[in-house]
């Protein structure tokens, strides 16, 4: 019988909602609990798991749940999980997956604050069908990060909600805030 640490399990909760994640992000995560947490430990960590048959490998960056060894990697969870961690000062308190019209919903503790946010992907084309998916769902008390593969998406999106734009770009995610 194996014995899985409190970093396995605390990076297991997030997989068991998110499906995928790679190397990167849990680098990342880890880094968040403590500093000293560096890459050679989290590669390490991630072997363990492997060989507990807790995890399989997509490919060289990307892992997933055992059951979906043979399924296509959902790149806009993993675009998502990127936000939930940029957003995060130490530790997801509590996470929920694939909620339409939400990609992710997440609960995180900052140095002196609490925050609720969710995530959307806004594929082209979709922008007036995503915000009126929002107030069939209850929205108020938590912040939307609205990821846009274009910045020209922006202008379609009308919400009245706290609400962030984020759009990919050298290398990292820039955020706006929506509605001035």
């Amino acid at each position: 019988m194996f014995m899985i640490t409190s970093d396995q399990e605390y990076i297991l909760s997030i997989l068991n909602k998110t499906r995928f994640m790679r190397v990167d992000q849990v680098c990342r995560l880890l880094k968040l609990l403590a500093e000293e947490k560096v890459e050679k430990y989290a590669v390490s960590l991630l072997k363990q798991l492997k060989h507990m048959q807790k995890i399989v490998w997509i490919n060289e960056k990307t892992f997933a749940l055992p059951s979906l060894y043979n399924e296509s990697i959902d790149e806009d969870m993993l675009s998502a999980i990127d936000i939930m961690i940029d957003l995060t000062d130490y530790k997801i308190l509590s996470i929920s997956a694939n909620n339409p019209p939400y990609k992710l919903c997440f609960f995180t503790e900052s140095e002196d604050d609490l925050s609720n946010y969710a995530v959307i992907v806004v594929a082209p084309g979709t922008e007036t069908r995503v915000t009126t998916s929002l107030y069939a769902t209850d929205s108020e008390n938590r912040t939307i990060i609205f990821i846009l593969s274009d910045f020209s998406q922006k202008d379609k999106i009308k919400t009245t909600l706290p609400h962030f734009f984020a759009i990919y770009g050298t290398g990292q995610y820039r955020y706006f805030k929506g509605g001035d």
